[in-house]
């Protein structure tokens, strides 16, 4: 379109606002409207302040660029866009992989309480967080069970002392209540004058915002983490989203941490009652003692030097006459060799068994002797011989 070319106007309408902003709205317009019939060569006169006048001038103005500067401008500004989009995502992307690291970290660990003692310091390693907090959810009170302040451990550890001495009551007034309540993440914003968060910890955190999300195991909240970038310092929403990714992760951890610990114990509770079973079955087929009076028992091997010490006729006593009913042929045997000396490994293999099932025989005998230990055993069986034992 060229300079001086006619140029119809849509009519005039009303103004847009009324009042002073209104008033200086319409100016504004004018002053548009005059400059944008000066480039394009249109008497000043008759300038209104009609917004579809300034429209219809600027599309003018555009119409004498040339073709190559009309394309490139929306161009540029949508590769600008796509650019900081590209950041943002990428951003996002590095962020939570590095928090996703930590988590596949904390699987190696086998005990849930550790596990909950090295999660704060974990989530500072993989994210921006300089301070983070973890707490279980007990009787309607967040209780404090690991604090990690980057640099700062005796803060922490001071921090921590302070929260389990007093454990933050979940009352309906809290943000943390209705988070849990929701299972999610949230960031708590202006902390320090916020109405809903509790004054005692926002005084002894510093916080000016904070991260928090719930542990969710199973269907149960089993816990809290708190988390910021230290004192006075602000968050954004991929804070929020970190410490949610985190928080998963972590509650998927000490859910199964804690199912594969329930089954060791289920395990080893199951390999104990199998043993105590066939011991007893053992037992059962064996038949009582019989005792006879007048055959001699042998001396153990190991107290040799006692004989001389017997007196009477207490050698002639038999082992079977003074248990009789009280011990069975298998716990004799393993008394007579504990007598020897020998070790449970050493009875274990004299006598082809396990040795678990030696440790369970001599316990037995204990029991049965009322002994408070193998020694003591010993010596009660070594006078029921006859020996006078030193």
């Amino acid at each position: 379109m060229s300079r001086g070319a006619a140029l119809t106007l849509p009519p005039a309408r009303p103004a847009a606002l009324g009042g002073p902003v209104g008033d200086a709205l319409g100016r504004r317009v004018e002053i548009a409207t005059a400059q944008a019939r000066e480039l394009l060569g249109l008497p000043r006169e008759g300038a209104a302040d009609d917004l579809d006048e300034l429209r219809a001038l600027s599309a003018a103005l555009r119409e004498t660029l040339p073709e190559s500067e009309r394309r490139t401008a929306p161009i540029e500004e949508q590769e600008a866009a796509l650019e900081r989009l590209r950041q943002r995502f990428d951003t996002r992307f590095e962020a939570l992989e590095r928090v996703q690291l930590v988590v596949a970290d904390l699987r190696e660990v086998t005990s849930p309480r550790e596990l909950l003692v090295r999660a704060p310091a974990a989530l500072c390693t993989g994210s921006a967080f300089e301070r983070a907090i973890v707490s279980l959810v007990k009787g309607g009170r967040m209780v404090a069970e690991a604090a990690h302040f980057a640099g700062h451990e005796r803060a922490a550890q001071s921090t921590l002392a302070q929260l389990q001495a007093n454990p933050l009551r979940l009352e309906h007034t809290l943000i943390e209540t209705e988070m849990l309540r929701r299972r999610r993440a949230t960031i708590v914003l202006e902390a320090h004058v916020h109405p809903r968060v509790d004054r005692r910890m926002a005084e002894l955190m510093g916080w000016r915002s904070y991260a928090a999300a719930p542990l969710v195991v199973g269907a149960q909240v089993a816990g809290v983490i708190h988390a910021d970038r230290g004192p006075d310092r602000s968050l954004d929403v991929l804070d929020r989203d970190v410490l949610w990714e985190f928080a998963t992760g972590l509650a998927q951890s000490y859910e199964s941490t804690t199912l594969r610990r329930t089954l060791r114990a289920e395990r080893d509770q199951m390999r104990e009652f199998l043993e105590w079973l066939r011991v007893r079955s053992s037992e059962l087929t064996d038949a009582p003692v019989t005792l006879a009076a007048g055959s001699r028992a042998p001396l153990p091997a190991a107290a040799p030097h006692l004989e001389h010490q017997t007196v009477g006729g207490a050698r002639g006593r038999d082992d079977r006459m003074l248990f009789d009913g009280l011990l069975t042929r298998r716990e004799l045997d393993v008394l007579r060799l504990m007598a020897e000396g020998a070790s449970n490994r050493a009875i274990a293999d004299a006598l082809v068994i396990s040795s678990g099932t030696v440790k369970f025989h001599a316990g037995s005998i204990l029991r049965k002797l009322h002994a408070a230990n193998r020694a003591e055993a010993v010596t009660r069986y070594l006078r029921l011989l006859g020996m006078r034992v030193p």
